[in-house]
This record gives C-alpha cells, sequence and structure tokens, in this order.
C-alpha cells in the first residue's frame, strides 16, 4: 500500500490537529473507527463536495499515514481544527478552536486563523497558505494502447460549466467532421463515476465563462487531473492553469470552438506534438502526485499552523472573543463581495460584461 511506502518520510506533527466533518452522516463508518481506514482511490463515488474533497479526503490520507490527525463532526476547542470554510460559519462560533479554513472556491474566509487556498492569487497575507488540490481520488490512466490516435473529445464535471458555445450542435458536428466525438461526463447523467476514468479520453477539454474575478478563486484540477491521466488538455484562459504553465507542451489555451477545433486539427495532423504532450505531462504530474500533496500539508502543519497555533495559544480568551468580533464582520463583507463577483463582472470567453 501506498501509506506503508511514505510512513517513513512523515514524522509526527508538533500538535494534534483535527479534521472537521459537517455532515458526518455519510462518513460515520470513520469517526466509529479509525484503525482501518479506506484508501480514498478505492472509494471516488463518496469524494465528491468540497467537505468531502478538502476535510475527509485530506485527513484520511494524513492519517493513513500514522499522522497524529483525528476526525470530529465539531470544532475542539483549544485545539487546531481543519475545516471547510465554506460549511461553518459565525454561527459556529469558532473562536475557541484554532481554525485552518480550506477556502475552495468561495469568499475569502476571514473567519480563519489561517486559510489554505487552492489558487495562489488568493494569496494576499502571510495567512493564505496555497496547496494545491488533491488528485482526483481512484484515477484510471488513459490506455497507453490508443496511442496518438484522436477520437474521443471529454469534459469532466458539471455540464454547465462546459460554455454553452463548446455543446452547440455545430460545435459536436465539426468534430464528427474530424472523426472525433464530445463526451459530457455530467452530474445530471448516470456516468458520475466516470469523473475518475480517462482510460478512453484522447483530449480533455475544459472551458468556463467565468467572470475575471470568479475565475480568481478556481483550482487547477482538471489540467493536473489530465496530466496524471496521461491526456493532453485544451483549456481556457484561466489564472490557475497559467500559473503552472512552463511551456507550450504543458496544454493549449484556447476560448473559442474554433480555436478548440484548431488544435485538435494540429494534433491529429502532427502526432509527434500529441505525443511530446504526452511525454511532457508524465513529468509535471510528478509535482501533483498524491504523495507530493501530502508532504505539503504535512510541512504546513509542522510549520506555519504550528507556530501560528503556538501564539493563538498565548493569547487572553477576551482578546479571541473581540478578534472573532471583528472577523464576523469582515466575513460577511467577504460573502457580500464574492457573491456580485461571481455575477457581475467581465467574462473573457464570451468577451460580455454582467
Amino acid at each position: 500500500m501506498q501509506s506503508e511506502q511514505l510512513e517513513t518520510k512523515f514524522t509526527a506533527l508538533p500538535y494534534p490537529v483535527t479534521f472537521v466533518c459537517r455532515y458526518w452522516e455519510k462518513w460515520s463508518d470513520l469517526l466509529s473507527n479509525d484503525t482501518q481506514l479506506p484508501d480514498p482511490n478505492t472509494i471516488p463515488e463518496r469524494i465528491v463536495t468540497n467537505e468531502e474533497c478538502w476535510i475527509i479526503m485530506t485527513y484520511l490520507h494524513l492519517k493513513r499515514r500514522n499522522l497524529n490527525v483525528y476526525l470530529s463532526n465539531k470544532f475542539v476547542q483549544g485545539s487546531i481544527c481543519v475545516a471547510s470554510a465554506l460549511d461553518f460559519g459565525i454561527k459556529q462560533k469558532t473562536f475557541s478552536s484554532f481554525v485552518v479554513g480550506c477556502r475552495s472556491d468561495g469568499p475569502r474566509p476571514a473567519l480563519c486563523d489561517i486559510a489554505i487556498v487552492q489558487n495562489q492569487a488568493n494569496i494576499k497575507s502571510s495567512t493564505d497558505i496555497f496547496i494545491p488540490h488533491w488528485p482526483q481520488p481512484g484515477l484510471i490512466k488513459r490506455d497507453s494502447a490508443r496511442g496518438n490516435h484522436i477520437t474521443n473529445v471529454v469534459f469532466k464535471g458539471s455540464e454547465l460549466n462546459l460554455y454553452e458555445a463548446f455543446r452547440s450542435p455545430e460545435f459536436v458536428r465539426e468534430l464528427e467532421n474530424l472523426g472525433a466525438c464530445l463526451q459530457i461526463n455530467g452530474i445530471n447523467t448516470d456516468k458520475l463515476l466516470q469523473w475518475h476514468d480517462y482510460s478512453e479520453a484522447d483530449l480533455v477539454l475544459a472551458v468556463r465563462d467565468l467572470t475575471e474575478k470568479d475565475a480568481l478563486v478556481k483550482p487547477a484540477s482538471k489540467l493536473i487531473n489530465a496530466w496524471i491521466a496521461g491526456v493532453p488538455a485544451l483549456l481556457g484562459p484561466e489564472p490557475a492553469f497559467q500559473q503552472l504553465r512552463q511551456s507550450h507542451l504543458d496544454y493549449i489555451e484556447i476560448k473559442t470552438p474554433e480555436s478548440a477545433l484548431s488544435a485538435i486539427r494540429r494534433l491529429m495532423t502532427d502526432p509527434s506534438l500529441y505525443e511530446q504532450m504526452l511525454i511532457n505531462g508524465q513529468k509535471r504530474a510528478l509535482e501533483f502526485s498524491t504523495e507530493q500533496i501530502a508532504l505539503r500539508w504535512h510541512k504546513v502543519l509542522s510549520t506555519q499552523v504550528a507556530s501560528s497555533y503556538s501564539n493563538w495559544c498565548k493569547r487572553s480568551s477576551i482578546n479571541k472573543i473581540a478578534n472573532f468580533a471583528v472577523r464576523a464582520v469582515n466575513q460577511k463583507l467577504a460573502v457580500r463581495d464574492a457573491d456580485y463577483h461571481r455575477i457581475h463582472g467581465y467574462r473573457p470567453i464570451s468577451n460580455k460584461w454582467t
């Protein structure tokens, strides 16, 4: 097992860490038994929500490496608690805990003592720490026997997150004229579990019509998963993708169906380019393996979080409550700001202001 191979690389954390699972009913088996924990890669169908991706999966990966981490359905007073920032709020009155909030693509988590962000553009202070998203659990790589052949252009995710022009009959027809087809593995179909299955994918397609502000909170998951899966990607101009880009072989940036079709024709007529992207992706994937992400979490919890927690423990209860009151106001402002910019702003893909 992978966890057994990695045990020697991890020392105990300076302080115990509790991962808080608010929606614990689905995970009662983990709360009642922490000695026989499942490998996240064996239960991809159970890991869907934000809390499951950031809290459950992180807990499982670290606990299986024998670290002193624990799972609870409530915040533990006086302890380091890691929680999904989208799944708790002011009502939880978390001032008695040192809170590490996983921001995901939500508003700036002002209630947290430390924020884990998935996009480097969200680092605004020393309390914001970038950790990439975990790889898709249970990911099945592309069948190498498919070679450089391009037939299946795949989008994995909610269908509404694929810009409508790429779902149009015209685009589908043009793909068919090239001998290819579009496969959408969306949440509105019976193929949800195929989010982790890239065995028959030849190209990954992902273009969202986001506002510029909203794009700043999105992760690079589709690119990283494509690298790990061994599938070249055609992606929209999102900051998270651009931050990781080191060469033209990392992915092909597109904005329109025409640019996507042009890229597909180029890859079809130049199999060597397709092969180069495959080889390059294999190298880049090593930077974002489960092992590497686990090491990042271990380092962050052992250094920045431990140091900040030590200082937090020295503060008085009155100081913590007063600080929470200020944060509560800032949290309301952050939520309002995020809600506004998710809807209003310039959208580079459609070239519209909304």
